[in-house]
């Protein structure tokens, strides 16, 4: 359970932050000195309305403070909001670091941003903390510019506003872009294009260049609300795709992730053509695919570089993993 803080808390809280200091330090991450964040920092946050905590069985095990605020020395870095919530202090007992508890805080806080109408949620970490770094990416936070007066990495999070409308999903084979895409399409009652449907014809012939591109096109015109799943990076409508989404997905799985993903359906569909898939397009794995799976790296920095350019601008989603996607489903 997450609730306010309150001044009773106050013995808890200076235990947490002495064990949580003393972990980081033990790794070698001097964030924090031993003096802060203690008492005096929590007590402070009470009065200002501004403290929550995370409890289980009746103990703390989890607290972070934030405040409508831009300090000084965030006024040094570019952002890509103005109105923004900023967490400060977010601390997780250090035994608890592995049971999903600081993702449960910052779901919360997302939640709040989202609910009070901010723009954006900042926050910034240590260099060293790769850690909290990789705990902040994994939560849709944006890697920003050094902030020199605090020595601290700044990272923001965008908060989506409204429905989303237009849903382009990227990523290797095997990385499920297919089930997504239907699952996104049902959930939300809007309809999906599956790219390989359209590009694949009946025995695993191939439309044209421009022919793909005119049908891809017409059902782009054709559709106010729509999801699209595939990448075709070569095709002209791909940055056109791009363009048009409101929300881009990187399906960023590792290569060992994709292969598994292709096995699984390869067995699943073996010498049968899948139902979304033209008729004769009979699903097999052979060398050649397998390779292209494994050195599939080049073209999958060219997407997340190009989704990089449109962050802060639509709402980009990058999943190394898939729970933490399905996570992020299941708030739908």
């Amino acid at each position: 359970m997450i609730r306010k803080a309150t001044p009773k808390d106050l013995d808890a809280l200076d235990i947490l932050s002495q064990k949580a200091i003393a972990d980081m330090h033990a790794r070698g991450i001097f964030q924090w000195p031993k003096s802060y964040p203690r008492k005096a920092h929590f007590a402070k946050d009470i009065d200002d309305d501004a403290l929550y905590v995370l409890e289980q069985n009746n103990r703390i095990i989890g607290a972070m403070a934030y405040y409508e605020e831009n300090d000084p020395p965030y006024r040094t870095v570019s952002w890509f909001r103005d109105k923004s919530m900023v967490i400060h202090r977010i601390l997780v007992d250090p035994a608890m670091q592995q049971s999903g508890a600081a993702s449960t805080l910052m779901r919360y806080a997302i939640k709040h941003a989202h609910e009070n109408g901010y723009e954006s949620i900042k926050i910034d970490t240590h260099p060293g903390n790769t850690r909290m770094r990789h705990f902040l990416k994994r939560h849709q936070f944006i890697e920003g510019q050094y902030i020199k007066p605090m020595h601290r990495i700044a990272f923001e999070r965008t908060i989506e506003k409204g429905r989303m409308d237009r849903i382009m999903i990227l990523g290797s084979p095997g990385t499920g872009k297919t089930t997504l895409g239907r699952m996104l399409s049902e959930k939300l009652g809007i309809p999906a294009l599956l790219l390989d449907t359209v590009y694949w014809q009946r025995n695993w012939q191939s439309l044209s260049k421009d022919e793909f591109a005119a049908r891809v096109r017409a059902f782009l015109r054709s559709h106010d609300r729509y999801v699209t799943e595939g990448n075709y990076t070569g095709s002209v409508t791909f940055l056109e795709r791009m363009q048009l989404a409101d929300t881009i997905i990187i399906l960023d799985y590792s290569p060992q992730v994709a292969l598994k993903g292709i096995i699984e359906r390869e067995a699943k569909y073996k010498h049968r053509y899948r139902s979304d898939m033209a008729s004769g397009c009979i699903e097999e794995v052979d060398q050649e695919f397998l390779k292209f799976v494994m050195q599939f790296d080049s073209k999958r920095r060219k997407m997340i570089a190009h989704a990089n350019r449109h962050s802060g601008y639509k709402h980009v989603l990058r999943f190394t993993k898939r729970e933490d996607m399905m996570r992020w489903f299941d708030t739908l």
